[in-house]
């Protein structure tokens, strides 16, 4: 955006909205022309907050106020995308936007926004990726937690979350599953290293002790 001229007595100058088009490629934007010339070009969310229109005044502190809207609308547009390809924690969609080089200030505003709408909700999330890790990626709670709390989703909200999709029972199936697969392989190991191999198998996956050994015994004897 252009800077505001001032008078001859460094009065800042009152501009007038005198045209306002569609923007030729993409259509969710506008073309503004400041008294009679192009000024900028804006989101049309932008055109609508500020009710902008021919005949419009706008001082210099209105200007800033728009610019700074648009950039907010550019960082809001940015999250949606981040969060049209798959849902993320708050924690992690403000680490992204920040990486972009929106100020953390209005990337806390942005975030506000969506939270408010829904878009974004951490509870929601956790139990998404909880349900992931043990539905799909066979992963032991330990390892479901970890990962949660590695987005940086809140320790109380990663635990209700584990809490409420991790049965013990169901665990200890996924662990023995994951062991049977690999049985044919570690049975022609020497029984010690079949046995280390496969409870550093089932602890990178996030099970407990407790479940690795009897699934090991059962899996590979317990000799």
């Amino acid at each position: 955006m252009d800077p505001v001229p001032h008078d001859r007595l460094d009065r800042p100058v009152v501009r007038t909205v005198t045209r306002i088009t569609p923007g030729k490629r993409r259509p969710n934007r506008a073309n503004v022309y400041l008294d009679g010339k192009f000024a900028f070009a804006c989101n049309l969310n932008v055109v609508a907050r500020f009710k902008l229109r021919e005949g419009t005044k706008l001082d210099p502190d209105q200007l800033e106020k728009i610019e700074r809207g648009e950039i907010r609308q550019e960082c809001f547009d940015k999250a949606m995308r981040f969060l049209q390809m798959r849902l993320h924690s708050r924690s992690e969609l403000r680490r992204k936007l920040i990486r972009n080089e929106y100020a953390p200030a209005m990337v806390d505003e942005v975030l506000e926004d969506l939270a408010r709408m829904d878009y974004i909700n951490d509870e929601r999330f956790a139990l998404a990726k909880a349900r992931s890790a043990a539905a799909h990626k066979h992963q032991g709670r330990r390892r479901a937690l970890m990962e949660l709390l590695k987005v940086g989703v809140k320790s109380e909200v990663a635990s209700r979350a584990i809490d409420e999709v991790f049965d013990p029972a169901d665990s200890l199936a996924t662990a023995r599953e994951l062991a049977i697969r690999q049985a044919p392989r570690l049975r022609k190991l020497e029984p010690e290293v079949a046995r280390r191999r496969l409870a550093g198998m089932l602890q990178r996956r996030g099970f407990d002790y407790s479940q690795i050994k009897p699934v090991i015994d059962e899996v590979l004897g317990r000799e």
